[in-house]
């Protein structure tokens, strides 16, 4: 199912918009996290045409609710997360994923985001890249706060980010690690975030 929308959304992206990705050769081969900013609903269906492997996103409870979501949304590879609280079973979820080599999606801000500069960056995604012991991708979506016809959309894929190997992360570990991420949004971006987009640790 999710290769046969793929095809689908591959096509309805290449028609409606003026679409370009750089940075593809930087998406690894085995398990990753990619990390992007959020302006949008369509935003995942933009970054599965960008990345040619199957992402497993992260997506908000409210999503799973009904029977027919549920079921739509995890033939997508999408999985259930409960935001503002520490949700054990989306992290194992999660760890899962990456222990099988694939890719999860996350949007560090944990929202929807539609002003031009970045909200706080959550440490969920530096926490489970480090104890996966996986690469974070950073990934910048341009052109995504007005998807209209015909619009300019480009997905900028950054630099693999490492954690940092055998050893338990520390908040300044993972806090070190979303100004890593922060500071290539801002590179791809091609513009200074404002310094509103301070990073949250969560305890």
């Amino acid at each position: 199912m999710y290769k046969a929308l793929r095809v689908l959304a591959v096509m309805l992206v290449r028609i409606c918009f003026r679409f370009s990705v750089s940075g593809r050769e930087n998406i690894p081969a085995s398990g990753a996290v990619l990390v992007s900013n959020h302006a949008s609903m369509f935003d995942p269906v933009v970054l599965g045409v960008a990345v040619p492997r199957p992402i497993h996103f992260m997506g908000k409870a409210e999503l799973f609710r009904n029977r027919i979501s549920n079921w739509f949304f995890r033939k997508l590879h999408a999985f259930p997360v409960r935001r503002g609280e520490f949700d054990r079973g989306a992290i194992r979820s999660a760890l899962e994923v990456l222990d099988r080599g694939q890719l999860l999606g996350i949007f560090p801000e944990g929202t929807r985001n539609r002003g031009e500069d970045l909200m706080p960056l959550h440490s969920g995604a530096a926490l489970l890249a480090s104890r996966a012991q996986v690469p974070i991708i950073p990934i910048v979506i341009v052109g995504n706060n007005k998807y209209r016809i015909f619009h300019r959309v480009d997905v900028r894929i950054g630099t693999p980010i490492m954690p940092e190997q055998g050893k338990k992360a520390t908040k300044e570990d993972l806090a070190r690690i979303n100004d890593q991420i922060l500071a290539q949004f801002t590179v791809l971006n091609r513009q200074e975030f404002s310094i509103g987009a301070r990073i949250e640790t969560r305890k």
